[in-house]
């Protein structure tokens, strides 16, 4: 296969434990026709100088402060040029021939913007993690397999929904198409729900995003986007303080409102167990609600854009909103 060029982009914020394993992995990569990039968020471990010192072929810029997820790839991105464009975790380790299958999937046909790899959980391993990102009629984005045991119930390649950010590959031209100004991830969400934001920009604009059952990683994922294993303090509520905003906003973003509308009593029904649980046990997730109110104006700006240059119909998106398993 003709060789494609990657961009790797690793944001990393703390993480200077995972890391070294994260980069031994991909020098260990029979395709090598990619350059590693670490965007950091202003890490306090030491983790910069710790790259600087033991991998000087990797570049490595250094933000003063954590300036989000979003920014930092956005970043990375306007600053490389080549074709492809891999979004990767500090704490994913890519296993052998990852970035063979990951670029192979994305030639099966130019209309592929995203693909997606199969992440196993870094604690156990034959567990899932993602097999890829849906969206139920409620509006909830989720990953396909996630919790299960992997018994090559996902070892199908077909399009899917979008890809999860943790290690997703990007064909640069599809993110310049979708892009919002120059933000590919929408900078005002700084972490949570971006991937899937783009991934639903990219289906509206008609690109695929392919599923690469044998690009396989584990992934270490710290469940800060969910109210498990939450202590109850504002630091700890802020992960999901911040998913619940970014929901919301890429709903206003992306959706039509006679759809939105229709699919309502399951929303509702969704949404009100998890409004009482906030209300009882991590009140200070609930702020995320002013957050959607400080931020809607400019989600209505951009779904103006979005909505100018979509081009597939409402009805062709609203069949990715469903509640069944997907395995073929």
């Amino acid at each position: 296969m003709e060789p494609h060029s990657i961009s790797i982009i690793i944001v990393n914020w703390n993480h200077g434990h995972y890391l070294k394993r994260c980069l031994d992995c991909l020098f260990e990569q029979e395709y090598k026709h990619f350059e590693i990039y670490i965007v950091d968020n202003g890490s306090q471990d030491g983790s910069p100088l710790q790259i600087t010192n033991d991998y000087p072929e990797v570049n490595c810029w250094i933000f003063p402060s954590n300036r989000g997820f979003s920014k930092a790839f956005n970043w990375g991105v306007n600053h490389t040029n080549s074709e492809f464009v891999l979004s990767l975790n500090p704490d994913v380790f890519v296993s052998q021939g990852f970035l063979q299958e990951m670029v192979s999937a994305m030639c099966i046909d130019d209309s592929v913007g995203i693909v997606s790899a199969k992440l196993l959980r870094f604690d156990e391993p034959p567990r899932l993690d993602s097999t890829g990102l849906f969206i139920n009629r409620s509006r909830r984005p989720y990953d396909r397999g996630q919790g299960e045991i992997d018994s090559g119930q996902y070892d199908k390649s077909l399009q899917i929904f979008g890809a999860c950010g943790a290690a997703a590959l990007y064909r640069r031209s599809m993110l310049v198409e979708i892009a919002l100004g120059n933000e590919y991830f929408d900078e005002d969400f700084f972490s949570y729900y971006e991937d899937v934001d783009l991934a639903w920009r990219a289906q509206l604009m008609g690109w695929s995003c392919r599923y690469a059952p044998h690009a396989v990683a584990t992934h270490v994922r710290g469940w800060g986007d969910t109210l498990r294993k939450r202590k109850g303090t504002s630091v700890d509520n802020y992960g999901p303080r911040l998913a619940l905003r970014n929901r919301y906003l890429m709903i206003v973003k992306n959706d039509t409102l006679r759809y939105f509308l229709l699919d309502f009593p399951l929303i509702l029904f969704s949404e009100l167990p998890r409004i009482f649980y906030m209300v009882i046990f991590a009140p200070d997730v609930l702020f995320g609600l002013k957050d959607i109110v400080l931020g809607i104006k400019t989600a209505f700006n951009k779904r103006k854009l979005i909505r100018k240059q979509k081009k597939i119909s409402d009805t062709s998106m609203r069949s990715w909103f469903n509640n069944r398993k997907i395995s073929a």
